[in-house]
């Protein structure tokens, strides 16, 4: 269980986000809490891990009012000071905003962190988000494989008409385009596809996904990303 007077804190303590004096009680209090302390410790590499964060990959918090004064009153509660809240509301919302965008990078980080191979043990070198005019979007994970490039596709919002064909290409930084292969969407628009380009890490920083040929031509683009390493 966490500490219920300052484990709320442990956190923004971590992070360096309190006010003076928050700071210099919670290091008091870390040095002999049973839970905070074994926190911080664990926490202790988060900034390291943040620093690595490009901060366009962070979205930027929306709270709706509703959930927003939920948890100023959750915050007021678990501090004792339900009725009396002994900062401004405004001192609170920023708070929310912290904690909000500090999930958000932490999810991030642990993403960093935690990045895993599939289940052959290859690391996932890049990911790229794919978007369109359309409603249809994609994203992918991006392997090293012996023969160049193995990607994990997922799509959703295409169009399912006669079981079109589209094709997955990466281009190169000579320009070049370098063909993936092809796959086909189910009759609701999804598709899920498992793929392999003759590229390497590093040879390429765009993906785009046509919808097909048209006679031995390639198809006009339906999909376009960039990579992120």
């Amino acid at each position: 269980m966490s500490c219920p007077t300052h484990g709320q804190l442990v956190g923004g303590y971590v992070l360096g986000v309190l006010d003076p004096d928050e700071m210099a009680e919670m290091r008091r209090h870390v040095a002999g809490c049973p839970h905070c302390g074994p926190e911080a410790d664990r926490l202790a590499a988060l900034p390291g891990l943040l620093d690595r964060i490009d901060p366009a990959d962070v979205p930027p918090p929306v709270l709706s009012p509703q959930v927003e004064e939920k948890v100023l009153d959750k915050f007021a509660r678990e501090r004792g000071t339900r009725g009396r809240r002994r900062r401004t509301l405004s001192a609170h919302r920023r708070l929310v905003g912290f904690a909000a965008a500090g999930l958000a990078a932490i999810a991030l980080a642990l993403a960093l962190l935690l990045s895993v191979g599939d289940d052959d043990g290859e690391p996932v070198y890049a990911r790229v988000s794919l978007a369109g005019a359309s409603d249809a979007a994609a994203s992918a994970e991006l392997f090293q494989v012996e023969a160049g490039t193995r990607i994990q596709l997922e799509a959703h919002g295409l169009s399912e008409t006669g079981r079109k064909e589209y094709e997955v290409w990466c281009i190169r930084a000579d320009g070049r385009w370098v063909s993936g292969g092809t796959f086909r969407a189910n009759r609701n628009g999804w598709a899920e596809a498992e793929l392999t380009a003759a590229v390497e890490a590093g040879q390429y920083h765009r993906m785009v996904v046509t919808s097909g040929r048209v006679h031995g031509e390639r198809g006009p683009a339906v999909l376009r990303g960039k990579l992120r390493y």
